[in-house]
């Protein structure tokens, strides 16, 4: 049954993604026919096209590779590390470490094609050979390291409370809940800057009417910083990071390089919305509440042995739970992500008018219609794609709300 879960999922999400793809073959909305001309929209076609059938070739691959490992190689596994060590917790680090690893290599040539052949066609892809190999390193040592710390402190949890399910959920979701306001508060900050090289926004005409937005509408603006993007990618963005007094702005160089001062003022009052409705601290808590599901979804399939047994590991596991409880999560995950994208969009069309009202009107569609062009993107996505996976409005809905 579980197996079969993880088909119907995978089934749906291609047919969601298929009605995306036949949903970007209609005409435009009259209100974004000037963002592409002809040729670049026919670029983003056959760029959007291939990147679907890429991604939808991932997801089955992983799959198969996931069955794999449930019909005998995690019951296996967790026998051999049973074999090494008597200590609990370094079972699971080492059960999860192996499949994670075995995962992460597997990821390597996926990603490798992504950047360096449909990112390259397309014009996007501006990584180095350096870079790409300096970014694999460090996400494993982020991941091996940070993880690591992070899943033998909730295992130790377990095994002190193991008796007590709620006690275990409510300990771990507060400690989780601790370590992510920490990390939307300083370690974000830290993490990208391993990644990225950060420059203040020189002096300039940009850089003071920018403070004098700033001013204007009571916000105490420490940083504003210019993100080397272009290292990676030719794409437009920028964000707002950090809570309280760790906050800033940054801006893509690939922003600055691109969009006029009255669109680039036009975003970054569209992230000072952001900051003035506190969408950064209502997204940390939407997804502490998110790790709180997780949370009790591990300790309820803990409680049942059988479910390990079906998989031929002769005992609970807590290494095997996490992963069991990722497929069963899957279904739930759809679902909750309806209301959860639909208020991160709710949050983007209020920072637009905010933006609008702080700056210009025709500045923000403007910058819309910049990030839309320059960063090929979908014009007429399907209204459920939406509804699943969309953060963000689609351009139209966004331009249509400012006007």
């Amino acid at each position: 049954m579980i197996m079969a879960l993880l088909l119907a999922v995978y089934t749906f999400r291609s047919y969601v993604t298929l009605l995306n793809y036949r949903a970007s073959q209609s005409p435009l909305p009259e209100r974004v026919r000037d963002i592409n001309d002809r040729e670049r929209y026919r670029k983003w076609l056959r760029y959007s096209n291939e990147l679907n059938r890429f991604n939808l070739t991932e997801q089955a691959f992983n799959l198969i590779v996931l069955l794999m490992f449930l019909s005998g190689p995690f019951a296996w596994l967790a026998r051999v590390i049973a074999g090494w060590t008597n200590n609990p917790i370094l079972q699971t680090l080492l059960f999860l470490g192996v499949y994670q690893g075995v995962m992460f290599l597997l990821e390597i040539p996926f990603d490798y094609y992504r950047t360096f052949s449909i990112e390259e066609r397309y014009g996007f892809n501006r990584t180095t050979f350096a870079t790409f190999g300096r970014d694999l390193v460090l996400s494993l040592v982020l991941m091996v390291s940070l993880g690591g710390i992070i899943l033998a402190g909730v295992n130790g949890l377990y095994l002190r409370y193991a008796d007590n399910l709620w006690t275990f959920i409510l300990t771990t979701w507060a400690v989780l809940g601790v370590i992510m306001l920490g990390f939307f508060a300083f370690l974000n900050r830290w993490f990208i800057r391993l990644f990225n090289k950060f420059t203040p926004l020189p002096p300039g005409t940009l850089r003071t009417r920018i403070e004098e937005l700033a001013t204007a509408v009571g916000f105490s603006l420490k940083s504003i910083s210019v993100m080397d993007a272009s290292r990676r990618s030719t794409k437009l963005n920028a964000f707002f990071s950090g809570i309280g007094r760790t906050k800033e702005v940054v801006l893509f160089n690939t922003l600055v390089e691109k969009a006029s001062e009255d669109e680039i003022l036009a975003v970054l009052a569209h992230e000072l919305g952001h900051e003035r409705y506190k969408d950064t601290f209502r997204l940390a808590l939407m997804q502490i509440g998110m790790v709180g599901l997780y949370a009790a979804g591990v300790g309820l399939v803990l409680q049942n042995p059988s479910l390990f047994h079906a998989f031929g590991l002769p005992d609970v596991h807590f290494g095997f739970a996490i992963v069991l409880f990722s497929i069963l999560f899957q279904p739930l995950q759809l679902v909750l992500n309806v209301p959860f994208m639909a208020a991160m969009r709710r949050a983007e069309y209020r920072a637009d008018r905010f933006a609008a009202d702080k700056t210009d009107n025709g500045w923000m569609i403007s910058a819309l219609k910049v990030l839309a062009r320059e960063n090929l993107s979908n014009l007429n996505p399907h209204p459920l794609f939406v509804r699943l996976y969309y953060t963000h409005p689609p351009i139209n809905d966004r331009i249509a709300a400012l006007e």
